[in-house]
């Protein structure tokens, strides 16, 4: 509710389809563990309940939201929430840090993580980075600013700032995306070069 934990869901999830090993040595999670567990169709019931009227948080938010919100219409339900990312958010209220990764962030803030890389852990943590944010003394007006439709915040991913988006031309030309080694990883050319870097982050 903003203020406590007043509810919390957790299960596994039969994904109806084998559990590529990469997965399961990042999670534990393997093809024995989810046999008999219930199926999205037969959970979406009691997520829906749960999200009613609420605000979809999550860190990196665009990647967990699309993943669900995805899966969501293979089943023939809608998914449709306000969002909050909360590196972006930690970005703004917890500037300065190297990197704002969960677990490093999590380090930094002395937070503590369970369970690694597994959904209550993730989401647990995720729920003290959240509260810490509440606490600052700017978070009405930063949470006012990245809920607002118009703002773009909720859209952009994390590591691409409002105001290093707002820099960009709206003229023709040629544009790069850089991964964090400062490797070109993609060129695109454009009319319109800020209409067409924001239009990259609607691709699921």
């Amino acid at each position: 509710d903003g203020e406590q934990i007043v509810d919390e869901f957790t299960s596994l999830v039969n994904p109806e389809c084998e559990i590529p090993s990469f997965i399961t040595g990042l999670t534990g999670i393997d093809n024995d563990l989810v046999r008999h567990a219930p199926t999205l169709a037969e959970i979406a019931p009691s997520i829906i309940a749960i999200l009613r009227d609420s605000v979809f948080v999550a860190h990196s938010v665009n990647f967990d939201y699309n993943v669900i919100k995805n899966q969501f219409q293979e089943i023939g339900h809608s998914f449709v929430h306000k969002k909050l990312c909360t590196v972006r958010l930690s970005r703004s209220v917890f500037p300065g840090y190297q990197s704002y990764s969960l677990g490093k962030l999590c380090s930094s803030l002395n937070i503590p993580l369970v369970d690694r890389h597994r959904a209550r852990g993730d989401a647990h943590a995720t729920v003290l980075l959240f509260q810490k944010i509440l606490a600052t003394p700017e978070s009405d007006s930063v949470l006012k600013r990245f809920l607002n439709a118009r703002s773009q915040e909720a859209t952009l991913p994390p590591a691409l700032s409002k105001l290093q988006y707002d820099k960009l031309p709206m003229t023709p030309g040629i544009y790069l995306f850089k991964n964090a080694k400062n490797e070109i990883i993609y060129a695109g050319k454009a009319k319109n070069i800020q209409k067409r870097v924001f239009g990259h982050f609607y691709d699921k």
